[in-house]
């Protein structure tokens, strides 16, 4: 019975049925009995198109561009580092974090965005807080935004540098990408046709990628100033099409390239799924929900697919990849081997598509593709939403060079580049859950409050808000004692201690002082997020408060502003 239990078709099975539940039947009583979503109502994408951030979007192409952008290397490596506890919790969270929080945040935070005509959660923040709180709110994303950025971009060059032929694979997509974004938007091609067209070059851009990785790097001698196609190196390419992605018109390059990028992406999955026959909630989802797609949504009844739809898509993900890691032998999960999402892949489709010996090259050229997509088309959004808070945060006073676009891209890169190839952004990757769950938390506040103010219910949500900020506030708090006990334990004589997350050079000696520096960089990083994160909650939570007390006194209300049917 317990091998039964064990069975990855259980799970995926199990799973699918309760996304199925939490999708037609938890979802739907949701958007129709609280937020009450009207397809005749004027969504921000028709009030302010401009072509450039505000344009209505097929739900269709949306909700690849959703699932794409919010479907990073959380639901990957995630497992993989959840799994050293066993399985099961992995699998309970991936299940129940998803049906109760997940979905509900990227639903909420979406339509939020949408009733304050198309706003991100800084001006939405203002609105319910006050100045203070949204200073507090921008700054606890700009150090978010940070942490996540040193940390992709450290993993995208060391896929690049590890999988050969990615890298030209990966080219060819966002070439393609470009191509498709100019025949969707100015050419006015039918999305169906240049889809075709998209997946088209896909392929050919898997077969060249493929066709090189035999020859790479040996035959492709580099022009770079930082070696020959070392990690830094690699990691200074990503920064460049990093750039391009975040100073870009959005139709121009993110949009079109992350839906196009969506197909390999899910049909990893897929494959998975055919091979068996942070997923569970993430903060970066609402600012993406409230800072994007709620401007490119057509009607406001696509919220529902595409919000909740695209997030309950990802956990499918975080399902898939636990599953690659279990059928792995433990050797595999030694000194932190996190591209082994790879072998376990291979390992699981291998058998149905030619065997090892002959699809052996094209699945590791294609499965290491699909980690360079997931990370790479999600941090070109997180560098663009770097320049935006940025602009938000310095748009004023003596440090208004900072809200330049230029400028606040060439921090945002320069900063994570130099922490990615220092070998200190695996430390960087504790704060990153701690604090991108705790985002989640306050994001999923400022939906409960504003159903408040419209006297919704409200408890559907205030319960997963408290739950999240109460053990991510904890979780950040162990982090900080972590780093600080090394740097203690560090001037007491023991310096195994600073070594514990610094991914340092075989000789550690002379390195001992920068592992130090670092991690007493890392003490104070984790102060300020956690104590503008308690801040940001504590605002919060007295702004639900006031907002309750405020709509006792009003008429009844639901979340669209109408009045509640009794």
């Amino acid at each position: 019975m317990a091998d039964f239990l064990g069975t990855p078709f259980l799970w995926v099975v199990a799973t699918i049925v309760l996304y199925g539940i939490a999708y037609w039947g938890y979802g739907k009583w949701i958007d129709r009995r609280v937020w009450r979503s009207d397809a005749k109502r004027t969504t921000p994408a028709h009030m302010y198109m401009d072509g450039v951030e505000y344009f209505p979007v097929s739900r269709y192409v949306l909700w690849g561009y959703q699932f794409k952008s919010v479907a990073a290397l959380g639901p990957i490596l995630g497992p993989f580092i959840g799994i050293k506890f066993g399985w099961l919790p992995a699998l309970i969270w991936i299940i129940g974090g998803n049906f109760f929080i997940g979905w509900l945040q990227d639903y909420g935070a979406m339509m939020l965005s949408v009733r304050k005509e198309g706003r991100s959660f800084g001006p939405i923040t203002y609105e319910f807080t006050g100045a203070k709180g949204r200073t507090n709110l921008l700054a606890f994303v700009l150090f978010y935004l940070i942490i996540i950025s040193a940390a992709f971009i450290a993993l995208i060059a060391v896929f690049w540098s590890k999988y050969p032929g990615t890298f030209i694979a990966t080219v060819g997509i966002i070439f393609a990408g470009v191509l498709c974004g100019q025949l969707l938007y100015r050419v006015k091609m039918n999305v169906f046709a240049v889809t075709g067209i998209g997946l088209a070059l896909v392929v050919l851009s898997i077969w060249i990628g493929v066709y090189t990785s035999a020859q790479w790097p040996s035959s492709f001698p580099t022009v770079l100033p930082l070696g020959d196609w070392t990690v830094p190196a690699w990691a200074l390419l990503a920064v460049l099409i990093l750039y391009a992605a975040a100073v870009l018109p959005t139709p121009l390059f993110v949009q079109p390239t992350n839906y196009l990028a969506f197909y390999p992406a899910y049909a990893a999955i897929i494959l998975l799924f055919v091979a068996i026959a942070c997923g569970a909630i993430s903060g970066w989802h609402s600012l993406v929900s409230s800072s994007s797609s709620s401007k490119q949504l057509d009607i406001e009844t696509d919220a529902l697919p595409v919000g909740g739809g695209a997030m309950l898509s990802e956990g499918l993900l975080a399902l898939v990849s636990l599953i690659a890691y279990m059928v792995l032998a433990p050797s595999f999960f030694a000194q932190g081997n996190y591209p082994s999402w790879v072998e376990g892949a291979i390992v699981l489709t291998s058998p149905f598509l030619g065997g090892r010996a002959a699809a052996g090259a094209t699945l590791t050229v294609f499965f290491g593709l699909v980690l360079v997509i997931y990370a790479l088309t999600v941090q070109a959004l997180v560098t663009r939403f770097f320049r935006l808070v940025s602009a938000e945060t310095w748009s004023e006073g003596r440090f208004r060079v900072f809200g330049n676009k230029h400028v606040a891209t060439v921090v945002g890169l320069g900063i994570p580049w130099a922490f990615a190839v220092s070998g200190s952004w695996w430390a960087l990757w504790l704060y990153f859950g701690g604090s991108n769950q705790l985002l989640a938390g306050l994001a999923i506040m400022l939906i409960t409050i504003h159903l408040a103010k419209v006297r919704a219910p409200t408890r559907y949500s205030l319960i997963p808000a408290v739950f999240m900020i109460i053990t991510t506030l904890a979780a950040l708090a162990w982090q900080v004692y972590f780093f600080t006990k090394a740097v203690v334990d560090y001037l007491n004589g023991s310096s195994t201690g600073i070594f514990g997350n610094v991914r340092a050079p075989i000789n550690k000696a002379p390195y001992a002082l920068v592992a130090l520096g670092i991690n007493a960089v890392f003490v104070v990083i984790g102060a300020v997020l956690f104590l503008v994160g308690l801040s940001m909650a504590i605002r919060l939570f007295r702004s639900y408060l006031s907002s309750k007390a405020e709509a006792r006194v009003k008429a009844p209300a639901a979340a669209d502003g109408g009045t509640r049917e009794r």
